[in-house]
């Protein structure tokens, strides 16, 4: 049976700086009473298996947050499967079974909005009631404010899609990032004297087509890069019949040309958007442009 625990509960996606507030609360309660912080998700968000249709794309992959989640401090994260058999239990059944019985909880942790049991019907309210029953503290974080807006997930997706990736990461307290393997491409890059990693990235949010200042972790070193993500207009053309194009992302490293990293596994964070991306007449034109964005990112960053 697990020990007695500080529980906060929620999706955490993007553990961004209002549900570090919620953190905050949890360990100072937890350091009043010698307990530990642990955080209680789901797997899956509960809107892909309410709403599949919806297509939500999360801000983390599940293991990113909970390794994220371990890195501002929670002492352990559980995740539920979420599926039909957890839809159906009542909220009681859910504070009594699963919050009070086999997690233990002696102090609760939520959000103003946090919702549980069958038909969202348990509330904060609600779950103040049982809690003063017991003899259990609930501690309901209001909503963490900037701007005149709320910080939420939700809002963060809506900056990323107009590629306000500055913002975004200001109120996430750390860069967008997207993590993978490096591929081989066409290489391409290399005739023109850029050459860039291509990654496999795991499924997540997509950020919105266009070329970005980025840096880029490997191996305990980080890099000043300019980033590509989009379909490459000046090579690629939409196959006939369905018109798409994979979507990529390929990151040029400044200044460091020499490395190899085809099969290393990189983390390209997203620091601020540069441009649009744009079908070019030619690889000149290209490559002038190329040169404009690498003097570009030199300069945000103060390497002018």
């Amino acid at each position: 049976m697990p020990s007695p625990t500080v529980l906060m509960l929620g999706n955490f996606d993007g553990v961004h700086r209002g549900h570090q507030k919620l953190y905050g609360l949890a360990r100072a309660a937890a350091a009043d009473r010698n307990l530990p912080v642990t955080a209680l998700t789901f797997r899956p968000h509960p809107t892909e298996h309410f709403k599949p249709e919806s297509n939500l794309k999360l801000l983390m992959t599940y293991d990113e947050k909970i390794e994220c989640l371990g890195k501002i401090g929670v002492d352990r994260v559980i995740e539920i499967p979420f599926n039909q058999d957890l839809a159906s239990v009542s909220a009681q059944e859910f504070y009594e079974r699963i919050l009070k019985k086999e997690l233990r909880a002696e102090v609760i942790v939520v959000g103003t909005d946090f919702r549980f049991g069958t038909g969202r019907q348990g509330t904060s309210q609600l779950l103040q009631e049982w809690c003063q029953r017991d003899g259990l503290q609930l501690i309901v974080a209001p909503e963490l404010m900037d701007g005149g807006a709320a910080i939420s997930s939700s809002r963060i997706r809506s900056l990323l899609l107009a590629h306000n990736v500055e913002e975004a990461g200001r109120l996430l307290g750390r860069p967008f990032f997207y993590r993978g393997e490096v591929i081989h491409g066409d290489k391409r890059g290399r005739t023109i004297g850029f050459p860039t990693a291509n990654m496999r990235c795991a499924e997540k949010f997509p950020l919105a087509n266009g070329v970005y200042v980025t840096t880029t972790l490997w191996q305990g070193a980080s890099f000043l890069s300019v980033t590509n993500i989009g379909t490459r207009p000046t090579f690629v053309a939409a196959s006939a019949g369905s018109g798409e194009i994979p979507i990529r992302v390929e990151t040029h490293v400044l200044d460091h040309t020499e490395l190899e990293l085809y099969g290393e596994h990189l983390e390209v964070q997203f620091i601020a958007h540069l441009r649009e991306e744009k079908r070019f007449t030619g690889v000149n034109e290209l490559v002038d442009q190329i040169r404009a964005d690498v003097a570009a990112a030199r300069g945000f960053v103060g390497q002018g």
